[in-house]
């Protein structure tokens, strides 16, 4: 019956049942059975994702600097500990906006650079190779889409307006008017991602569903 698995593979095959089994009865209701094995996933999760940190990413970088170089890291390091305590917090706001500080700009500068550019980039290549394309009438009605979604998107983001006497501040009516087919792109680009969760998530059930039933009939053959 267990032909070709061994001992740690039947051990596998009965958590991962039993777990399946726990995070499914939230179908019927939130309870601890559910509550254990979510605990136990973000425990595993976390504990896989800090080891990976540090045995990659900060012991070799740690280890690879010079002495002067690992003393400033440690002092950053204490720093950032004085967080830690409401007295000595204040200590810690040099580390802390540094970090803040490039974490904001590496951010910036990835949405700039990976999401913006080429999205412009993509918007002006419709365009621009009109002439390669066969059916350009077709290519030229899918620049323009592109270039409204992106232009009347980015536009949804503006919230400058103009102060008026005695009035509260409006934005402009054609940027309102804009905002809005903005706002009708994302509401589209929400719904695709939705529907991807949702196909994802769907297929994820159907999967264990399976392993459920596949497992049962390998210990309770003839079923």
């Amino acid at each position: 019956m267990f032909a070709g698995m061994n001992t740690l593979d039947l051990v596998g095959m009965v958590v991962s049942f039993i777990l399946t089994v726990f995070v499914l009865l939230y179908a019927f209701d939130d309870n601890p059975l559910f509550r254990l094995a979510i605990y136990l996933f973000i425990g595993v999760a976390a504990g896989y994702a800090g080891a990976v940190a540090l045995k990659d990413v900060i012991l070799p970088r740690l280890f690879g600097l010079e002495v002067n170089q690992m003393l400033l890291v440690l002092v950053w390091i204490l720093l950032l500990a004085l967080k830690l305590s409401p007295k000595t917090a204040k200590f810690g706001n040099p580390a802390a906006g540094l970090l803040v500080g490039v974490g904001a700009a590496i951010a910036v500068g990835g949405a700039i650079q990976g999401t913006l550019i080429p999205q412009v980039s993509a918007s002006a290549n419709y365009f621009a190779n009109l002439g390669q394309f066969g059916n350009w009438g077709f290519y030229f009605f899918q620049g323009v889409v592109v270039l409204v979604g992106t232009v009347a998107t980015l536009l949804y983001f503006h919230f400058g307006a103009t102060p008026a006497p005695n009035q509260l501040p409006t934005q402009k009516n054609f940027i309102v008017a804009i905002s809005k087919v903005g706002q009708g792109f994302i509401a589209i680009t929400f719904g695709v991602i939705f529907a991807g969760v949702y196909s994802a998530a769907l297929t994820a059930l159907v999967e264990r569903l399976v392993f459920l039933v596949t497992t049962i009939k390998t210990f309770i053959p003839g079923i």
